[in-house]
């Protein structure tokens, strides 16, 4: 499917005149390699530098730089030369504006784009998602396309993570269909470090003790790492970890295997997934404030 994300006219000035931003943002949502001209690529470049130049400055956007790098990897099929041309267009013309205009208008047109990419993508998920967040898959789940919607128009990334785990307790079949997984591994290198440490602990375990993607290096050190970090707050051996993991993966499935128990959290309805009483999962709340902490407990 080819979709088109539009913005509104956005103007900059440099040394060589007016360059259009947005007249119309023409990203190739899930074109083949060969629709992708170097203009949409600079476009989709621009928002991921943007994206990330804002983070790094403390704001809040739902939408993360790695969405669009993941983006751009798609329409440019990660054609390095693309790339470089790409990275040598945005840093001249970033380079051209600072000099004109001084720094705190570029950080302010910085900050803009990244606005404006942000609400571009939020947008075109929240027109797809009512056809797409319902689709369901051979197995009866939410299909990679519900949960990539759900997490684009929602900037949700760990929730897709607590949905999988949930159902896929033991990790997935890699000899079986396996686009959610696949796309697991992709929302992990979206998210990047940063982003794991806001996801929960019984998706981080869960992910970092079994299989749900065939081939993701990336991933699988972002994963590892934040797994090793939190094993060094808790202060648990691997051993203590794993087997943390495998009691909450067993009380994920036989709450799974239960009638009436449906998959509840933002993805489904209810509160999100708490493990039943006497499980032997431990549960590590942090507390900020006066006196807070993390305080660790079987739940």
């Amino acid at each position: 499917m080819t979709g088109r994300l539009t913005a509104g006219m956005r103007a900059r000035t440099g040394g060589a005149g007016v360059v259009v931003l947005g007249a119309s943002l023409a990203v190739l949502l899930s074109a083949p390699p060969a629709h992708a001209n170097t203009q949409d690529a600079e476009l989709i470049y621009e928002c991921a530098l943007a994206l990330d130049y804002a983070a790094d400055k403390g704001a809040s956007l739902p939408v993360p730089a790695g969405r669009a790098m993941a983006h751009f990897g798609e329409v440019t099929g990660n054609d390095p030369k693309l790339r470089q041309q790409a990275e040598q267009a945005i840093d001249k013309t970033w380079s051209d504006y600072r000099e004109e205009n001084g720094r705190k208008a570029l950080d302010r047109y910085v900050r803009s784009v990244a606005q404006d990419c942000s609400d571009l993508y939020v947008e075109l998920a929240e027109s797809e998602s009512a056809q797409t967040e319902g689709q369901l898959n051979s197995r009866g789940t939410l299909s990679a396309a519900a949960l990539r919607s759900y997490a684009t128009r929602t900037g949700d990334y760990g929730e897709v993570a607590n949905y999988l785990v949930y159902y896929y307790p033991y990790g997935k079949d890699l000899f079986q269909p396996n686009d959610d997984g696949d796309l697991l591994g992709q929302l992990i290198v979206e998210a990047g470090a940063a982003g794991l440490r806001r996801w929960s602990d019984e998706a981080i375990y869960a992910i970092a003790n079994r299989h749900y993607w065939q081939y993701n290096p990336p991933a699988t050190r972002l994963v590892d790492a934040e797994y090793r970090r939190r094993m060094r707050m808790m202060r648990q051996t691997q051993a203590e970890a794993q087997r943390w993991a495998q009691r909450a993966a067993d009380d994920r499935a036989a709450r799974a295997r239960q009638a009436n128990a449906p998959y509840v959290g933002s993805l489904g309805s209810g509160k999100p997934y708490k493990p039943k009483q006497g499980s032997g999962v431990v549960v590590c709340p942090t507390y900020k404030g006066t006196g807070g902490g993390t305080v660790c407990k079987e739940d």
